[in-house]
C-alpha cells in the first residue's frame, strides 16, 4: 500500500484509524467497530509498531455511542485514544478526519506521510489483524444495504465479487 511510505524520508508520527462513515446512512464500520473492537485494536497496534509511530487516534463519529463504547472498553491500557467528532459530512473524509483531530492541514498537492500522518480505515485494521493472526486473506467486507425498496436493510458481509443483485435479493 502506497499509504505505507512516506516519501523524502518523511516519518510517520500518528497513526489515525477512520471509523468516521464516509457517506451519510451507511453503517458497516459502525458494526465492525461494534461486533470486533478488539481486533481492530490489535490491528492498530501491529500498525503503530511496524511504523514506530508516537501516537494512534481513532476518529468516531459522534452518532455511533454503542461503537464508541466497545472501542473504548478495547483501547483499555493500551494508550490509544478514541476522538468522537461531531457528525457532519464530510467529516468522514481523510484530509477532513485529519484536521480535526490533529489540527493539522494536509497540503493540497500532498498525502498525509508528508505530515507524518498515516490515515488507514478500522476495517483495514481489522484485515491485517486477522491476516497476520490467523493467516485469512480479505475474502469479504461489510456492507450496508439501505433504502426503501429494501424489505431487510441492515449490514451483511460479503464476500468480495458478490454480484450486487444478489445482495440487493
Amino acid at each position: 500500500d502506497a499509504k505505507l511510505v512516506a516519501g523524502d524520508g518523511a516519518r510517520i508520527r500518528t497513526l489515525i484509524l477512520n471509523g468516521a462513515e464516509c457517506e451519510p446512512y451507511i453503517t458497516a464500520d459502525q458494526s465492525l467497530m461494534r461486533e470486533r473492537p478488539e481486533a481492530i485494536i490489535a490491528g492498530a497496534q501491529i500498525i503503530a509498531s511496524l511504523l514506530g509511530t508516537e501516537e494512534c487516534l481513532i476518529g468516531i463519529e459522534d452518532n455511533k455511542p454503542d461503537a464508541i463504547e466497545a472501542l473504548r472498553k478495547a483501547v483499555d491500557g493500551t494508550g490509544i485514544e478514541i476522538v468522537v467528532v461531531p457528525t457532519r459530512y464530510p467529516s468522514g473524509g481523510e484530509k477532513q478526519l485529519i484536521q480535526l483531530l490533529t489540527g493539522q492541514e494536509v497540503p493540497h498537492d500532498g498525502i498525509p506521510a508528508d505530515i507524518g500522518v498515516l490515515c488507514q480505515n478500522i476495517a483495514t485494521a481489522e484485515s491485517i489483524y486477522r491476516a497476520l493472526r490467523f493467516g485469512e486473506p480479505v475474502v469479504s467486507r461489510i456492507t450496508t444495504l439501505t433504502g426503501n425498496a429494501l424489505e431487510r436493510p441492515g449490514n451483511v458481509e460479503a464476500r468480495i465479487g458478490t454480484p450486487i443483485s444478489h445482495l440487493l435479493h
